[in-house]
């Protein structure tokens, strides 16, 4: 009877081994496939990353080109250029994603793209509108090439909540509270240039031959040296502040510059311009050593 059951066992033992092979084969198959499942997952996302960035710069290259023809000395390439640099240094050391870094990039490059397209800019019309028409410009450009994607849409937002007047509402609608801090940071950019050295000597040749000009730098001199420090959000662009007003009371007293600020604009307009920025850096200095 014991060597009747024996082939059976055997025969069981068999089925048995021959089953974990084929559960253990299974198991293998799907564990490759899963394995394949991340490495292409990744590597799609890889792709993703290196396409969305091709896009960022195609853009970029684009209002590149824009500004070289810019009819606006104020408003040109070097401008633009000089934002952006001042942009990457707000966000170098920031808790930004990589997404929201390309957006404000690409945000800075086209924000003046606007004065690109009329022979004879608008000192006045133009700052009103002009980020509004940035903004619609590179929506449109993103949408005929096909480089819209979740990038843009966010520079594009952060242009419109950039303009002037609506641009506080515009933000609250438009932008979550964690990307508000975006609009902050190309506003204090594009805010600090006025105050840069080359954009107003570039200025000071336009003022001897613009009534409009002259008046614009006078306003812009003003503000500046009152009111707009308050409007600059972000700790970092205070600081740098600080050390634009030194330079900027530094440069206006040079004897060839400061004659010709009395020539153009009085004396009694100088003597108080350089008052204010004095008592304007005392504030200011107060303000962010406290």
């Amino acid at each position: 009877m014991e060597l009747n059951h024996r082939p059976q066992r055997y025969k069981r033992c068999a089925l048995t081994s021959e089953l974990c092979e084929h559960l253990s084969l299974i198991y293998y198959q799907k564990y490759i496939n899963k394995s394949r499942g991340h490495i292409c997952f990744f590597y799609g996302f890889v792709v993703y990353l290196s396409n969305m960035n091709l896009r960022v710069e195609q853009l970029i290259n684009i209002a590149k080109r824009k500004m070289k023809h810019s009819n606006d000395p104020v408003h040109d390439l070097d401008h633009v250029t000089r934002v952006v640099k001042r942009v990457k240094e707000f966000i170098a050391d920031m808790d930004l994603s990589h997404d929201e870094k390309q957006a404000v990039i690409l945000a800075a490059w086209w924000h003046d793209v606007a004065r690109s397209i009329t022979k004879n800019p608008s000192i006045i019309w133009m700052s009103i509108v002009d980020d509004n028409i940035s903004a619609f410009m590179l929506w449109m450009k993103s949408i005929r090439c096909g480089l819209f994607g979740k990038t843009v849409g966010l520079s594009t937002k952060i242009l419109v909540c950039k303009s002037f007047g609506t641009g506080a509402l515009l933000t609250r609608l438009l932008l979550r509270k964690k990307h508000r801090i975006l609009v902050n940071l190309l506003d204090d950019a594009d805010t600090l240039d006025m105050l840069n050295s080359e954009r107003v000597s570039k200025m000071l040749i336009m003022i001897e031959n613009s009534r409009t000009y002259k008046m614009g730098y006078r306003v812009v001199v003003s503000w500046c040296l009152k009111s707009r420090e308050f409007k600059l959000r972000t700790e970092k662009a205070r600081k740098i502040l600080v050390e634009m007003i030194r330079k900027f009371i530094l440069w206006i007293k040079q004897k060839e510059i400061f004659d010709w600020h009395i020539k153009q604009f009085g004396k009694k307009w100088v003597d108080r311009a350089l008052r204010d920025a004095n008592q304007f850096l005392k504030s200011i200095t107060l303000k962010t050593c406290s």
